[in-house]
């Protein structure tokens, strides 16, 4: 089964188009991907995975909202084939059960150990829901960059780090969070939870020799094309290694990460942050290339089209 689909374009063959949907206010934490068709039906349908789903207010409007738009992503499917909870954090994962209720749901990744999960506010039942799914986490100083954990029709899901602190019931539970990687072409979106700098920092002097700063051809973390940074990390977890070495980059920040006030309370400092990184190479191409290869596409700030678009020049829109 061929990953490619459509004519090639300056040597890269055009996609069909992949989603990635965030819940729409800054206060929630939740990423639900559907993964592009495969050009041989018999492969089946496209997989959908969600990354977390927490609310930092625990409020029931709030978690109605997420409900809305989590089925708006699943566009009628029913299923979702793979849950990540990053770590044991109430606002990552403490609007899941009435979320997803009534869906069936497949595989149940998460960090830190399961037994953290219960002793969240309102945990027990979530821990109950883990080990009734057959909930799996992974082990100490975990490291998947060998092999995607999920891979359909040219797009890869690889898990770059879990259990960081080398014990899984360590109370540095941010640190023990999942860091997740998703591949599309010369696409690349990192899911970082809270995970701090130190990690990425320890991934960079695991994976890639000193002398190497973009790490061997063909690898998954060897930028390419565009770079999507999904979570809350500290600044030198966001601007650091391997997302961005000084000076080959341009940021463009699409939402914020910084406490803002609503109406129903104080400001909160769970903010999802978003940022593109454009031109991972000090070599720019020209405009009319751009145009032909592979990117992200912003139907709004709250959702992302990958796949190969004829249209102007990066940017919001709509």
């Amino acid at each position: 089964m061929s990953p490619h689909h459509g004519p090639l374009t300056d040597g890269i063959p055009a996609r069909k188009p992949a989603q990635i949907v965030l819940t729409d206010t800054k206060d929630t934490t939740c990423a639900v991907i559907t993964f592009p068709e495969a050009d041989d039906q018999r492969a089946g349908a496209p997989p959908t995975v969600m990354i977390d789903c927490g609310n930092s207010r625990g409020a029931q409007e709030t978690t109605e909202k997420m409900r809305a738009t989590v089925r708006r992503a699943l566009a009628g499917r029913t299923r979702i084939d793979h849950v990540f909870l990053t770590h044991p954090d109430s606002s990552h994962c403490n609007a899941l059960l009435p979320v997803t209720r009534g869906l069936e749901i497949g595989q149940v990744s998460c960090g830190g150990d399961l037994r953290q999960y219960a002793g969240l506010q309102g945990g027990a039942e979530l821990h109950r829901w883990l080990v009734g799914n057959n909930a799996r986490t992974f082990p100490p100083s975990f490291r998947g960059l060998s092999a995607p954990v999920i891979s359909f029709a040219g797009m890869q899901l690889y898990v770059l780090a879990a259990n960081s602190t080398g014990n899984t019931g360590s109370s540095d539970t941010d640190a023990n969070g999942s860091v997740l990687l998703l591949v599309y072409g010369s696409l690349r979106v990192v899911f970082l939870g809270d995970v701090p700098g130190s990690v990425a920092a320890g991934l960079q002097a695991e994976v890639f020799p000193a002398d190497v700063a973009d790490g061997p051809t063909g690898h998954p973390l060897a930028p390419q094309g565009q770079l999507l940074v999904l979570g809350h990390p500290s600044a030198d977890g966001a601007y650091g290694w391997p997302w961005g070495p000084e000076g080959n980059h341009r940021y463009t920040l699409l939402r914020e990460h910084t406490p803002s006030a609503s109406e129903d309370g104080p400001a909160t400092g769970h903010a999802s942050a978003a940022m593109l990184l454009e031109g991972p190479s000090a070599e720019r191409t020209s405009a009319a290339e751009v145009e032909d290869k592979d990117r992200f596409t912003f139907a709004s700030v709250d959702s992302w089209t990958a796949g190969p678009q004829p249209s102007p020049p990066l940017g919001l829109s709509g």
